[in-house]
């Protein structure tokens, strides 16, 4: 998604950016040269400086996933042998066969996450 008069700048383009400053030549003659602002040159340089890269890497976001692709399988397999199964008997069969503790939050964000959603349990009023 390009916002404003953003347009992207292939990683190549930035290495040669360094490169041509690490030979002398300066930000206006680089931005010159390339096409490019003053700012966004400065930023690529900066950036290298900081990091020893001219491109930035994503942060990890959130905290690592607690169950493995196995112990989600796992879970999957149990809800399609028992659809009724409850959060708690999940997390009790993960405690004893996956030997892992993890939350009924975490057993339901998961199912979710994969497609699986709970069952709502309502009562049929039968009025003659």
């Amino acid at each position: 998604m390009m916002h404003g008069n953003q347009r992207h700048i292939p990683d190549a383009a930035k290495q040669q950016w360094f490169v041509m400053s690490t030979h002398g030549m300066t930000l206006k003659a680089i931005a010159q040269v390339t096409g490019s602002s003053h700012q966004t040159v400065n930023r690529v340089l900066r950036l290298s400086q900081l990091t020893g890269s001219v491109v930035r890497k994503p942060l990890e976001s959130g905290r690592p996933c607690l169950l493995t692709a196995q112990d989600v399988a796992y879970l999957i397999s149990c809800v399609e042998l028992t659809p009724d199964i409850f959060l708690s008997e999940l997390q009790s069969a993960l405690r004893e066969v996956r030997d892992i503790e993890v939350s009924l939050a975490t057993i339901e964000q998961t199912l979710h996450r994969h497609g699986l959603t709970h069952k709502h349990v309502c009562k049929i009023c039968l009025c003659m």
